[in-house]
């Protein structure tokens, strides 16, 4: 069914910090019309970023909407009118304490597009620095170095489990088949 959709009719259910919940009445491009109810999120960014010696500073972090501890790459939302590479560097330093000197884009993934419309920006960053940053007062995180072999373990047993890290270690195996080599070992 190609065409367009259109919303007609929206109302906000609830605003928050990060998101709003929105009350959404579509036309299809048959006429037809349904409802729907969507959160509006204003995106995010996510880093998998590369020590010296090769290794992916990942991040344990408690998630109050898991009621759990995740092992994920660092990441975080996007502020008004800024930039997904702004965010990144912003937010690597935040919940890392590092700065990274280079950086490439390496896609972006829609985390729930059934019902939101986070978008989340991957980045792959090496040549850390240390640096300081505040972190934000609802973030509990411990930081944790791993090898890729030892990320590949996690989330084979399934250790990892978040879907923006699982995305971008995905994104970052493609590229180093496409590029014939190792991505860790030109870090």
């Amino acid at each position: 069914m190609a065409g367009r959709f259109r919303i007609i009719k929206q109302r906000t259910v609830l605003k928050s910090r990060v998101f709003t919940v929105r009350e959404e009445t579509w036309r299809a491009p048959n006429g037809s019309t349904f409802d729907r109810h969507t959160i509006q999120h204003p995106g995010a960014v996510a880093i998998v970023p590369f020590d010296s010696d090769g290794r992916v500073l990942m991040i344990r972090q408690f998630r109050p909407a898991a009621n759990t501890w995740l092992l994920e790459i660092p990441a975080g939302t996007l502020e008004r009118r800024e930039k997904p590479l702004a965010c990144a560097k912003r937010e690597l330093i935040e919940e890392t304490g590092f700065r990274a000197r280079k950086w490439q884009r390496m896609g972006a993934i829609y985390t729930a597009p059934g019902f939101c419309s986070e978008r989340i920006h991957l980045f792959r960053a090496w040549d850390l620095k240390a640096a300081f940053a505040e972190k934000d007062e609802d973030e509990h995180i411990e930081l944790a170095a791993m090898t890729l072999p030892e990320i590949h373990r996690a989330i084979r047993s399934g250790r990892i489990c978040d879907g923006k890290t699982l995305s971008a270690m995905m994104l970052l195996h493609l590229m180093n088949l496409e590029s014939g080599g190792s991505l860790e070992s030109r870090v």
